[in-house]
């Protein structure tokens, strides 16, 4: 049997308790396995002095309570779920040295943030990965906080980000996003046109343009200076899933080019931008976030509530129609599951990148 760590108990048999062992976390009578939690981010924050909350927020250790109160608890997913206990420094002092020790002590735990950094991506958002032309792409996102992330080999990577927030309907042709490329601001525009095969998104750079134009009603063609570079799909509504992730798979993509750029910016149209029938919208939520050092930033009063990322399978980490964002561009959600699970149980597992 695994060594319990912190553990509650009571003479009522309806009570909701939490016990955390070698092997995962269990509140009532659902347990998550430690490979559904986001070990590495909590553990870094706890190695600071800090615990990791909602949307990557964090307080001082010394604030939790001595008593009964609310831990955050980061899934791998970027989901974090409040789990309510009646030992709040306690539970999070076992989780915070069982985080460190799963990940190898405080120098691989130090290692994998100087990697976060060198990326530029908090250790808190989930990575997911597809294939490229040239090796593995990462892509990474957060709706509520409107950021993508896209990298590769020989690539420089692409980043959207809202400064001022995503405006949904703005007469500003880009809605408030701004695209990178590398240090390189493009101009974007979103284009929704009453005919389905006049919608588009359009980045353009100094000597290149790509243009994202709809070929059916669930697949875009990407083209790099009028030539198709890559096809992009919609996922199907119910994928199949690898057991062995919660993650959702990305959209699935098609390379008709072997530039490494190309491969990137085909991911972060998939990852960002409706398809098909949904040509021409974006996949974000109208609001804004405060900005610090230039990136989006949950608030304090995050910290200690249910933040969804809506990239996993189940209910643990959608909101109702969340489902990586395919609801908000006015499409079919799919199956994103209910918000019912705050409680940061496990969840049915999701596929990898799309190829």
């Amino acid at each position: 049997m695994s060594q319990v760590l912190y553990s509650e108990r009571s003479w009522n048999p309806l009570a909701r308790t939490v016990e955390l062992t070698e092997a995962g976390l269990r509140q009532g009578g659902r347990t998550t396995p430690l490979g559904e939690l986001n070990l590495a981010a909590m553990a870094e924050a706890f190695l600071r002095g800090r615990w990791l909350g909602g949307g990557g927020a964090e307080r001082p250790r010394e604030r939790l309570a001595n008593g009964p109160g609310v831990v955050p608890v980061t899934r791998v997913t970027g989901t974090a779920a409040p789990v309510r206990v009646r030992h709040a420094a306690e539970f999070a002092d076992r989780l915070g040295e069982l985080a460190v020790r799963q990940c190898g002590g405080p120098d691989q735990v130090a290692a994998l943030a100087a990697r976060a950094r060198a990326e530029g991506v908090p250790l808190w958002m989930a990575r997911r990965f597809a294939p490229g032309p040239a090796g593995p792409i990462a892509v990474c996102v957060d709706r509520r906080l409107v950021r993508v992330d896209v990298w590769g080999p020989h690539a420089p990577v692409v980043r959207i980000r809202a400064p001022h927030g995503f405006r949904l309907g703005s007469a500003d042709p880009s809605q408030g996003l701004r695209l990178t490329v590398g240090d390189v601001t493009a101009q974007l525009a979103l284009r929704k046109k009453l005919r389905k095969s006049r919608s588009s998104v359009e980045v353009r750079l100094p000597g290149q343009q790509w243009v994202l134009r709809r070929e059916n009603a669930v697949s875009s063609w990407l083209l790099r200076d009028e030539r198709r570079v890559a096809l992009l799909t919609r996922p199907p509504r119910r994928p199949t899933l690898d057991p062995a992730t919660v993650l959702l798979p990305l959209a699935p993509v098609r390379y008709e080019s072997s530039d490494p750029l190309d491969a990137v910016m085909a991911h972060v149209c998939a990852v960002a931008f409706g398809l098909g029938d949904t040509t021409g919208r974006a996949r974000f939520r109208a609001q804004r976030h405060p900005v610090h050092d230039g990136e989006p930033i949950a608030v304090d009063a995050d910290w200690d509530r249910p933040w969804f990322s809506n990239l996993g399978s189940g209910s643990e980490d959608n909101e109702p129609g969340g489902s990586d964002g395919w609801g908000s561009d006015g499409g079919d959600g799919g199956d994103g599951g209910d918000s019912g699970g705050s409680d940061g149980g496990g969840g049915d597992g999701g596929g990898g990148g799309g190829d």
